[in-house]
């Protein structure tokens, strides 16, 4: 048995008072003298021996009384199984994950998850807890009340791994208290990888299952044409659980509904569609479905925006009419500047840069070309064979190109196209092998093997591609080429002006890293926003000559449109959405395994821990000892005669 006050156990000193008192207060017999005392002897003998018997009975049963009273005080208690009573350390993880919005027996899974802790985590315990996006320290119920009431929605959910390192971290290096971790999710893409968190740290899984496991999702959207008249928009969907064979859905700008169809789902529960719109801009789209189950993918946000002319520069005015009769507006703005006459305030506003067999390259341009470049601006190469060669190999080898080598004035065939290039990938319906392939008097071998887009007959590259430079090994003109009457042409430079500024994402999803680039001429002090009618943050950006890259990590947190602001001018609209995964079924129940124990209600894993470390205390019995025993006075100092 132990004492929690043990130092009130020093009180029973006080035990020798009770024992005093009764020594000084035996009374003294006074004789009196009687004429025949034969017959009372028996009588007084019997009654001195009744009278000590009984004060014996009163002393034991007030030190009885009074012992009882001290030990009560002390506080003394049988220990826990573990046979040592240490100091509770608990850090629990609360998964708020987009999949924790299903529904469960007793409402939505986060929601109930949080007022069972608020309900079961003891009043005066300090705790810890840590979410996918937030942490709480050392807080007591009260504090976290007010914190974890609105907790919202995450779209990131930690790993296993990362959940593990997180907890380990957040426990103290302390040695003598006992460790409780208590991880609370539908562990959704975890089940695998559970496992305990160190042999000292007892861990605690508690499962939050869904009671509907049926669920339909937008799955993705895309935009397969976009014509001068027409805008082609393609949706998917997915369901599971219980079989549902229609799917409303409803596709809108803002609040302004543009269509509505019902759409059936294929055996394997999927489906797909396709709008016809109006060709123009869209940037508060939003696709939205009616459903009982999940709610964050009953719809999908997307912006299709105006798409800004791209910016061609051409240096160089060798037989550059092709190139004025493919970047034609308004999609391009085309600039051709003679090589002897260089504006480079419109050279550093370009979006593509191209070099159309100049003689001679300045070095004031090279270190301009290579600073567009790093600013990823396109540039393509188009050498000269009558030129300063040794121009184009200081570019190339200052971009960490492959150079030219002398020239070759065999004649060459351009016969193989890299179909799987971006280029070309969605320029025809099957491949192509019996056209009559243009051909080039002469070329520049390069100084590595370098796999090409188009090449030659021999395997080497006639066009290749690098970190956004587009490199010819021959030239273009009309003595050295027939490439420009070839079919390529066109279908070549077009996709290359196309790439120089490549459409945005329709949208962009939640909680990841992600770099995202935006046309803009900033001044000095000038900042890009991000804003919605619930939020405006300003992210982190890096400006260059004509665009700012965004860089967007933890925010936003909520899905929706956000318009990019240069001062009170809207650049362009951003749409953002939560990751698909977290639509996935929960099919799979956690079992026990080593050191780790799997509970299904945050109670039930409250109560255990409560009994693992529960002491047995004993002054309650000994407070009724005391009553017993002063009782038991009572009834002696009444009865016993």
């Amino acid at each position: 048995m132990y004492f929690k006050y043990p130092e009130l156990l020093y009180a029973l000193i006080l035990l020798v008072i009770p024992i005093l008192v009764h020594l000084f207060q035996l009374r003294r017999f006074r004789t009196t003298e009687f004429t025949n005392v034969k017959f009372l002897k028996k009588a007084v003998l019997q009654t001195r021996k009744s009278s000590r018997i009984k004060k014996f009975l009163i002393l034991c049963t007030r030190l009885l009384l009074l012992a009882c009273v001290i030990i009560a005080f002390a506080q003394p208690y049988f220990p826990p199984a573990s046979g040592e009573i240490k100091e509770t350390e608990t850090v629990i993880y609360l998964d708020n994950s987009y999949s924790m919005q299903a529904q469960g027996k007793n409402g939505i899974l986060l929601r109930r998850s949080i007022q069972d802790l608020l309900e079961n985590i003891p009043e005066e315990e300090m705790v810890t807890l840590f979410t996918n996006d937030e942490e709480y320290r050392e807080i007591t119920v009260n504090s976290l009340r007010e914190r974890v009431q609105e907790e919202n929605f995450s779209p990131t959910e930690l790993s296993w791994r990362a959940v593990e390192l997180k907890a380990q971290n957040l426990f103290r290096n302390s040695t003598n208290s006992q460790k409780n971790f208590i991880a609370i999710s539908d562990f959704q893409h975890l089940q695998d990888s559970v496992s305990a968190l160190g042999n000292d740290i007892n861990t605690y899984l508690v499962q939050s299952s869904p009671e509907n496991f049926s669920n339909v999702a937008v799955d993705s959207a895309w935009v397969s044409n976009r014509g001068l008249d027409e805008t082609v928009l393609n949706v998917s969907f997915s369901a599971f659980g219980d079989r549902q064979e229609e799917v409303a859905v409803g596709l809108y700008n803002g609040d302004r509904m543009l269509a509505r169809k019902t759409i059936e789902l294929n055996e394997d529960l999927k489906g797909r569609t396709t709008f016809n719109l109006a060709a123009g801009a869209i940037p508060h789209g939003k696709i939205e479905i009616e459903d009982n189950g999940l709610q964050f993918d009953n719809r999908l946000y997307f912006s299709i925006n105006e798409i800004a002319p791209v910016n061609v520069v051409v240096i160089g005015d060798t037989e550059s009419d092709f190139l004025q009769r493919i970047y034609n507006s308004p999609e391009f703005n085309l600039a051709i500047l003679p090589e002897n006459n260089i504006d480079y305030n419109l050279l550093s506003q370009a979006n593509l840069v191209i070099l159309n067999q100049p003689e001679k390259i300045p070095f004031s341009m090279l270190n301009l070309l290579q600073q567009l470049v790093k600013e990823e601006v396109l540039l393509v190469i188009i050498p000269t064979v009558e030129g300063e060669i040794k121009d184009y190999n200081t570019l190339l080898k200052n971009l960490e190109l492959p150079t030219f080598g002398p020239l070759n004035t065999e004649e060459k065939l351009i016969t193989d196209i890299i179909f799987e290039h971006p280029l070309y990938n969605s320029v025809f319906n099957e491949r192509v092998s019996n056209f009559e392939y243009p051909k080039v008097q002469s070329s520049f071998p390069l100084s590595k093997a370098t796999a090409g887009i188009l090449e030659y007959q021999n395997g080497q590259a006639f066009l290749f591609e690098q970190d956004d430079v587009f490199v010819f090994t021959a030239a273009l003109d009309r003595e050295n080429s027939n490439f420009k009457n070839s079919p390529l042409i066109v279908p070549t430079f077009y996709n290359i002006g196309n790439t120089a500024i490549s459409g945005s994402n329709m949208y962009n999803i939640l909680g990841r890293s992600q770099t995202i680039g935006i046309q803009a001429n900033l001044e000095k002090d000038e900042i890009l926003k991000l804003s919605s009618p619930e939020t405006t943050f300003i992210p982190q950006q890096q400006s260059s000559q004509n665009k700012v890259q965004l860089v967007l990590d933890e925010l936003p947190k909520r899905p929706g449109h956000f318009d990019v602001l240069q001062d009170e001018t809207i650049l362009k609209t951003l749409s953002f959405n939560v990751p698909r995964t977290e639509s996935d079924p929960v099919n799979t129940l956690l079992t026990e395994r080593e050191k780790v124990s799997v509970h299904s209600s945050i109670p039930g894993v409250f109560s255990k821990i409560e009994s693992a470390n529960e002491v047995d205390s004993l002054w309650k019995w000994f407070i009724i000892f005391a009553l017993f025993f002063l009782l038991t006075e009572i009834l002696i100092l009444k009865f016993f005669k």
